[in-house]
Parts: C-alpha cells; structure tokens; sequence
C-alpha cells in the first residue's frame, strides 16, 4: 500500500479517509444516541442496566453516563475510520471492526426494542 503523496508514504493508512468508513462512524454514534435515549426510557419504565459500570455512572448522573458513554463511542470510531485501511491483528482491516461495531450495536438496539415494546 501506498500514499498519493511522498510525505504520506510512511503511514499510507492514514491517506485516504473511506466514505464507507465514515459512514459507518456516523452510524455508530447515531446507534450510541438511540441506546442512550433506550437505555433511559427501559430505566423509567422499571428497567435496570445490567452493566455495572454504566450503572455506577448513571447513579451518579445521567449527564456523567452520557458524557462518559458516548466519548467511550466516538474515540474509538474516529480511530478506526483514521486507520481504516491498517491490517489489525493479520487478519481485518480497521473498518471490519467498525463495521462488526455497528452490526453489534444494531443488535443491541433490537433487543431493546424489544424490551420497549414488551413495557
């Protein structure tokens, strides 16, 4: 792999950001949101999170759980789509790990709906 430029020869991944990869970014932090906004409403209705630490976070404030949350999102997705094309662990490329996020997340948002529909 190369870059377009000399200069961006030493870090080639970084050449060239993917609208695909992008998109998948926007699709990520937009299913972070909608697991949010879930995540309280179940709560209201009588729900309870199972993960221990989002829990100690909302039991300190829903601000803190979502400042906290979707900074735990949006790091991650913006480093996978700036290394998109890097070979991680010989075997993917970065954004089959932001796309296998994505189909997680969608995954977790059925369940919820699921959950939303059964209240």
């Amino acid at each position: 792999m190369e870059g377009r430029r000399t200069d961006d020869r030493r870090y080639p991944m970084l050449d060239n950001l993917d609208a695909g990869a992008v998109s998948m970014g926007i699709a990520l932090m937009i299913l972070s949101i909608m697991d949010s906004l879930f995540t309280l409403t179940i709560l209201a209705n009588g729900g309870t999170e199972v993960n221990p630490v989002m829990n100690t976070l909302l039991q300190h404030s829903v601000l803190t759980f979502t400042i906290i949350k979707m900074t735990l999102t949006a790091v991650p997705a913006i480093l996978l789509i700036a290394v998109g094309n890097l070979v991680v662990f010989n075997l993917w490329r970065a954004r089959s790990i932001l796309a296998t996020f994505v189909g997680l997340y969608l995954g977790l948002i059925a369940y919820e709906l699921l959950i939303l529909s059964s209240m």
